[in-house]
This record gives C-alpha cells, structure tokens and sequence, in this order.
C-alpha cells in the first residue's frame, strides 16, 4: 500500500522552475472537416525545460500532443523577440475553486530548432535576476520566484 507522504516534496522535473508568465500559443491537431487547427492564446504561469503550467478560465485539456509556441522576453530594448517552439503532451488539468480557474500542466516532448536552448537562457536569466533581487532587498518579492507546490510536469 502507497502512503501518500511517499510523494510529500518529488519533484520529476528535469531542471529549475520559475513563474513567469510568457505569451503562448497552443496549438491543437487538424480536425477533419475542421478548415483551421484550432488554437488557443494565454500566458504561462510556471515555466521549466522540461514544461510549462498556466491558468485557463474553461478546461482546453485535450489528450495526444499539441504545438506550443511560446513568446520569449526581448534580450534588450529594440532587440527582436525570439520564440521557442516545441511539441508537448497536457499532463494534467485541475480546477482550482480558490482561483475559480483551471491549471493546465504540459510536458514538452521535442523542440524545433534552437527553442531549448533559448529557453534555457531565459530561465538562467531570470534566476540569476531572482539572486542579485534577493539579496540587494531581503523585505521584498521579486517578480520571479520559484513554484514549489505544483505537481510534476514530467513522466
């Protein structure tokens, strides 16, 4: 029998995780009959290399894989914004009454091109950011913090 202190504090994730709320895209599988994939916009609420989480105000969950295109911070006033893009499986969908909203986890299975290493370089960068706040201003929060409370993106 399965004690359920066995899972107090198991984190499967590949890497760090932060909230930062990033612009996204999901897009979903072509439906037959459908005359464009079907698509939806929001923004992160947890990001890591291995996936992401967001908050939704209906379920979007849908089982099989879906392409996310995420749009990442400029590096510098007037740079370009960069995008990752990846294909990734919902793992999980959970309403939350407090927040009246659905937390939706996906776990990224494979990304085009360089969109790893972009986003391990906006992760880095705002963990670093998250240190030199930290310890220039112990009172306050910074706006980036690590999620600690969530379930496991990953398998």
């Amino acid at each position: 029998m399965m004690h359920m202190s066995q899972w107090e504090d198991h984190d499967r994730r590949a890497g760090p995780r932060i909230y930062l709320q990033l612009r996204l895209a999901l897009i979903y599988p072509q439906h037959l009959g459908c005359p464009a994939r079907p698509m939806y916009q929001g923004k992160t609420q947890g990001v890591g290399i291995s996936g992401i989480s967001l908050l939704v105000d209906y379920n979007i969950y849908q089982e099989g894989e879906v392409a996310v295109v995420l749009a990442l911070p400029v590096a510098y006033p007037g740079a370009s914004r960069k995008v990752a893009t990846a294909t990734a499986e919902m793992t999980y969908a959970i309403y939350s009454s407090k927040l009246n909203a659905y937390q939706i986890g996906l776990a990224f299975r494979e990304f085009r091109g360089n969109g790893k290493a972009l986003l391990e370089a906006v992760i880095q960068h705002a963990l670093s950011q998250e240190r030199v706040k930290g310890t220039s201003n112990r009172g306050g929060r910074s706006g980036v913090n690590r999620l600690r409370n969530s379930q496991p993106l990953g398998r």
